[in-house]
């Protein structure tokens, strides 16, 4: 790790608005990145490391001596094991807090059950999330403590990975900021490792997976993300056989770009579209292209590669996160829900152009303002549709009941959608028959902070 010399000012206490550029080493390749406010801890952390200051701090703090200490001591473990070597660089977490045992609880990708990390990963070791502390932490997303045990969550931005359980003879001497802040940097490191490895993904399951849903996970995006003005989460289910649904997203600046689609038919042939539909997709996005383009590349890709028979329904969108203005395109899919000041405002409304791979003129740009605390939430058919053991339908009422009530209570928008899931799935009994997928945006609007 090495620093730009010029970047720094005399006196460590306030650093300049400017970025600082930082070598990485990440499994023997280097690459430099700007630190910037955005990045928060690892700035902070990496120069204490280095120099014994804290940057975007404006003093000390009586911890900075420890987590100093502790960055050493992380970034030699990171580099002192293969990225498999993931558990020895918890060891040397428990090590660092004064820690008897520590164990990493990754969550499965249902969001239903953690299992705890080992080389393996065997499927026998997962538990659900209801009903235990760990599972409370991941709900939660705050620290959760009996007399001589710690369970801290293990969140890369604001999607939850996992719980770090340490557990001590005596109570603990350390902070929770302290716990947290290390917890932090553990998440940028396994993120770093897990690159490079399977050990974490083989953890992460908590049943044996098809080929497609590998193939979808893969695509996928993660989960949720954040920045000031707006918050997306998703999910998928069954998470282990999920087929054609997907979505993606991307927080680009002053601006996000997010699509859901529906493939028709189940299995690899419809992973397949869903696959080629969201890379067109995210070509058109990155060429700076419209969303008409993207409409109409990705009907091209679906006539010429799988035939006219074929199709992909989906909802198509931007969101400019000065104005709140949300544009989208209604390629045959459901509408979106919106609930606007705790209350259910209705579906945004769209004309619905064809479905991708059927051909057909976009029939209409749909508009809509979004105010401050808006939820929008997009969906696929296996959520409305799915069926109890009496023959009852999920609904679109249950559904825009479920989201009002967690907006009121305030849950956060991964833990909405991940309860969203648990209740369709509860709701079915016996398991979906079809996907279900959520993709839900909140805006929190300009000059909002990050939460």
């Amino acid at each position: 790790m090495s620093w730009s010399e010029n970047t720094l000012q005399p006196g460590w206490g306030t650093p300049r608005r400017t970025a600082v550029n930082v070598e990485l080493r990440e499994g023997g390749e280097w690459s430099t990145m700007a630190c910037n406010d955005e990045l928060g801890l690892l700035c902070r952390l990496a120069v204490i490391a280095d120099r014994g200051a804290a940057v975007g701090a404006p003093e000390h703090t009586p911890n900075d001596e420890l987590l100093g200490r502790s960055v050493r001591a992380l970034l030699q473990a990171r580099h002192q094991h293969d990225p498999s070597g993931m558990l020895g660089v918890v060891d040397t977490v428990r090590l660092l807090l004064g820690a008897d045992a520590a164990r990493v609880h990754v969550a499965d990708y249902a969001l239903n059950a953690l299992c705890v990390l080992s080389a393996t990963g065997p499927i026998d070791d997962a538990y659900l999330l209801e009903g235990t502390m760990a599972g409370r932490a991941f709900s939660s997303g705050e620290i959760v403590t009996t007399d001589t045990t710690w369970w801290v969550p293990l969140v890369d931005g604001t999607e939850r990975l996992g719980v770090l359980e340490l557990e001590f003879d005596d109570a603990p001497h350390e902070q929770p900021q302290v716990l947290a802040d290390l917890s932090a940097l553990l998440v940028l490191l396994v993120i770093s490792m897990r690159r490079y490895t399977d050990v974490w993904l083989r953890t992460r399951r908590a049943l044996t997976m098809t080929p497609a849903a590998e193939a979808q996970w893969d695509l996928l995006p993660p989960l949720a993300s954040a920045s000031s003005e707006v918050a997306v989460s998703g999910i998928l289910q069954p998470a282990y056989e999920i087929g054609g649904d997907s979505f993606d997203y991307a927080i680009n600046p002053g601006q996000l770009d997010l699509a859901i689609v529906d493939a028709v038919g189940h299995g690899m042939s419809a992973v397949m579209m869903s696959t080629a539909v969201i890379n067109s997709l995210r070509n058109t996005r990155r060429e700076r292209r419209s969303l008409v383009d993207g409409y109409r590349q990705a009907d091209q890709l679906i006539v010429r590669h799988f035939g006219n028979s074929n199709y992909v329904t989906g909802q198509l969108a931007s969101l400019d996160v000065a104005t709140g203005v949300l544009t989208w395109i209604n390629a045959g899919h459901l509408l979106p829900l919106l609930v606007r000041n705790g209350t259910y405002a209705g579906e945004l409304q769209c004309e619905p152009s064809m479905p991708m791979g059927l051909g057909g003129p976009v029939v209409q740009v749909a508009q809509e303002t979004l105010q401050r605390g808006d939820r929008v939430l997009f969906h696929t058919d296996g959520i409305t549709e799915s069926v109890s053991p009496s023959g009852g339908r999920f609904g679109l009422d249950r559904l825009a009941d479920y989201l009002v009530r967690a907006t009121l209570d305030g849950v956060p928008g991964a833990e909405t959608v991940r309860r969203l899931s648990a209740a369709v799935g509860a709701h079915v009994v016996e398991g979906l028959n079809d996907d279900a997928t959520m993709l839900l945006v909140e805006y929190h609007g300009t000059g909002a902070e990050r939460t």
